[in-house]
C-alpha cells in the first residue's frame, strides 16, 4: 500500500533533508528548546485536573479527566534524547479527554546526558509511585497499564522485562525493540531515518549496553510473564518489522497480544490527531482496548 495522502502531505511539509541527526550536545539542546517553544504556543484542552507532581524524585504531570478515572502511565517518545512532558502536553490532554483515562506523564531523564538505564530507572520509579500514591490524587489505581510511543514504548517494554508484575497491561506504539535489527531502507522517510535511529541508539545505550534485554527487549530470554500487550506499528516506518517481531515473540511466549499495523502511516502519527485521521481513530481504539482489558480483569 502507498503512503496515505495525509502522510504524503506531512512528509512534504517536513522536506526530504532535515540535515541529518544532531552531532553534538549543543545541537540536541537547541532542538529541544525549539520543540518546547513550539509546544507552548499550542492550544490546550481543559481537564478536571492537571498538576505537576514529584513521583519519588521524578518530575511527572498528572492529567485527570474526572474524579476516580482509571489511570495509565504515559511514557513519551523522542529517541530517548528529545521531547519532554511539555512537548507532549497537548496530546496527553487530548488522549485523556477522548478516552476518559487519567495519565501520569513521566519526564524521565534524557540521553546523552543520562544514558541507559537512567530513563528506565525513572519510569520504574514513577510507576511504583503511581501504584502507591495515585489514590491520593483521586484516580483509580486498581489496574494500571502503561502507554508508550517509540522510545517511550521501548521504556515501557523494558520495564516489563525488569519487573513483569509491575504493570497490568502495555500499549506499545511503534516500539523500538532491538538495536541489532536490520532497518529496511525502503521504509525510511523524513519522519524517521536510519541514520537518526542509529545515532539515537548510540546516544542512549552506547556499544554493548544496547544488547542488554532491558534495552533491546526483543533479546529478553523469557517473555512469558509479561502483561498483555497492544502493539501498533506503521506500514512506512523503519521500526515496523522489529515491532511486529516483538509482538510475535510475546504471542509465542503465551502473552495475550493485539497487533495492529496502521496502513499508509508513518512514524509519529499517533500523537498528531490534528494532522492524521488515523491518530484520532487509534486514540479511540486504545481507549476501547484498555476499557475492555480492565473490565475483563476485574471480572476474572
Amino acid at each position: 500500500m502507498t503512503l496515505h495522502p495525509q502522510a504524503r502531505a506531512y512528509l512534504a511539509a517536513l522536506g526530504s533533508d532535515d540535515g541529518g541527526p544532531p552531532l553534538d550536545l549543543e545541537a540536541v539542546r537547541d532542538i529541544r528548546a525549539q520543540s518546547r517553544a513550539a509546544a507552548l504556543e499550542q492550544d490546550r484542552i481543559g481537564l478536571d485536573h492537571v498538576a505537576d507532581v514529584d513521583a519519588d524524585g521524578v518530575p511527572c504531570r498528572l492529567y485527570r479527566p474526572r474524579l476516580g478515572a482509571p489511570v495509565a502511565l504515559y511514557v513519551h517518545g523522542g529517541g530517548w534524547v528529545m521531547h519532554d512532558v511539555e512537548t507532549h502536553d497537548v496530546f496527553c490532554r487530548y488522549l485523556a479527554h477522548v478516552t476518559g483515562w487519567a495519565l501520569l506523564s513521566v519526564d524521565y531523564r534524557l540521553a546523552p546526558e543520562h544514558p541507559f538505564p537512567a530513563g528506565l530507572d525513572d519510569v520504574e520509579r514513577a510507576a511504583r509511585w503511581l501504584r502507591a500514591n495515585g489514590r491520593g490524587h483521586r484516580v483509580d489505581t486498581d489496574w494500571v497499564p502503561a502507554i508508550g510511543d517509540s522510545a517511550g514504548a521501548n521504556l515501557v517494554a523494558g520495564l516489563c522485562v525488569r519487573d513483569p508484575a509491575l504493570l497490568d497491561h502495555q500499549v506499545l506504539l511503534y516500539p523500538v525493540t532491538d538495536r541489532r535489527a536490520e532497518l529496511d531502507p525502503s521504509l525510511e522517510n523524513a519522519a524517521l531515518g536510519i541514520d537518526d535511529m542509529t545515532w539515537m541508539w548510540e546516544a542512549y545505550a552506547p556499544g554493548e549496553r544496547a544488547d542488554e534485554p532491558e534495552a533491546s527487549v526483543l533479546r529478553a530470554a523469557d517473555l512469558a510473564e509479561h502483561p498483555p500487550a497492544v502493539v501498533v506499528t506503521c506500514e512506512h516506518d523503519v521500526l515496523r518489522d522489529q515491532g511486529e517481531a516483538y509482538a510475535a515473540a510475546l504471542a509465542d511466549a503465551g502473552v495475550q497480544v493485539t497487533a495492529h499495523r496502521a496502513l499508509g502511516m508513518i512514524h509519529s502519527f499517533w500523537r498528531q490527531p490534528a494532522v492524521f485521521d488515523a491518530s484520532r481513530a487509534l486514540v479511540v481504539a486504545v481507549g476501547g482496548w484498555l476499557d475492555t482489558a480492565r473490565s475483563t480483569a476485574r471480572e476474572a
